[in-house]
């Protein structure tokens, strides 16, 4: 019983934690506020956690093995380039929406001002899968098709921009924060960039 609670209690500081690193960033993330959030004593925080580096590697790991899970789970299914893109690039805005940890990771992976850790390689691991399946579905689309036109790096800097942009940008009840309204904005870049939902795979 006693390690189930300190379990629940690590995992309550983890969720404050990412919490103020997603809003603030690692520069402007304050222990004594995590602390706040949990109602622990930034001693009792110090128990879980010795530093908020500590904190902050904790939540990349976290979200690393996330991504892998998924990455592994979009190769095993997806059944042509243009769906393997679009798989990745909604699951990156998913799990930016609705997994508070994750939007942290890869807001302190953005965040020049961490310590050396392993944020910015979960964000470049991201990167170089966005942009692979973006160069081998460039390989079966027309030669003028708008993402054919376009350097993959390129293409995976706008689908990222947009993703962070409707996690970060918009205030909290804002039109931008409307699930519809994400929705529409995904589908109006994915179309535009000739990556339509694809229901069925064809041999």
């Amino acid at each position: 019983m006693k390690q189930a609670r300190a379990m629940r209690t690590r995992d309550q500081v983890l969720d404050a934690a990412a919490e103020e690193f997603a809003l603030h960033g690692y520069a402007g993330t304050n222990l004594a506020t995590v602390a706040v959030r949990t109602g622990m004593t930034k001693g009792a925080l110090y128990g879980h956690f010795p530093s908020k580096k500590a904190l902050a590697d904790e939540l990349v790991s976290q979200s690393t093995e996330t991504w892998n899970t998924i990455g592994r789970s979009i190769a095993e299914t997806a059944c042509a380039p243009e769906t393997a893109l679009r798989a990745l690039v909604l699951a990156v805005s998913r799990q930016m929406k609705h997994d508070i940890r994750f939007r942290a990771a890869l807001r302190l992976a953005a965040d020049c001002t961490m310590p050396a850790g392993g944020a910015p390689d979960l964000l470049d691991r991201i990167r170089r899968e966005m942009a692979a399946a973006a160069r081998d579905t460039q390989q079966q689309q027309a030669p003028y098709s708008p993402l054919a036109t376009q350097p993959p790096d390129v293409v995976v800097h706008l689908l990222l921009t947009v993703a962070y942009g409707l996690s970060f940008a918009a205030e909290r009840g804002a039109p931008g924060r409307s699930p519809a309204t994400t929705d529409k904005v995904w589908e109006l870049l994915l179309t535009a960039l000739q990556l339509e939902d694809i229901s069925t795979c064809h041999n």
